[in-house]
This record gives structure tokens, sequence and C-alpha cells, in this order.
């Protein structure tokens, strides 16, 4: 699962809705909530990120065999 590690996300905040620039390799270690400028402290789901990100990195091989069954 770190084909996408490095890519860069804005995760906007709940209250203030200001945009924080996190990576998907900071989100899977992050264990605590992420805070905001603002104050505020919120949390991602760690898991549904995890399954999302999974889906993703499936869906990218998937398409690399497609491509490389064309040539």
């Amino acid at each position: 699962m770190d084909m996408l590690d490095s890519q860069r996300i804005e995760l906007p905040c709940p209250h203030c809705g200001h945009k924080i620039s996190k990576t998907l390799a900071q989100l899977k270690t992050h264990h605590q909530g992420i805070t905001c400028r603002c104050g505020v402290v919120f949390n991602v789901d760690k898991a549904q990120l995890l399954r999302d990100i999974d889906k993703v990195e499936q869906a990218a091989a998937e398409l690399k065999r497609t491509l490389g069954r064309l040539r």
C-alpha cells in the first residue's frame, strides 16, 4: 500500500474550513487528531481511509495490467 503514500490531500477543518495538507503516509500513521490553526482538533476515519487507498491501488494495478496487455 505504498504506491500513494507521497500523495497529498487537503482536509477541510469542520469548524472554519481551513484546508490542512497532509500526505497519505502521514494520515495512515497519525495517531492523534489533526489540529487546525483555529484550535479545533478533528479525526480522520483511518479504517475507511485505508480501505479507500486499497481500492485505488487495486484499480491502478488492474489498469497497469490492462495497458501491459495492449502493447
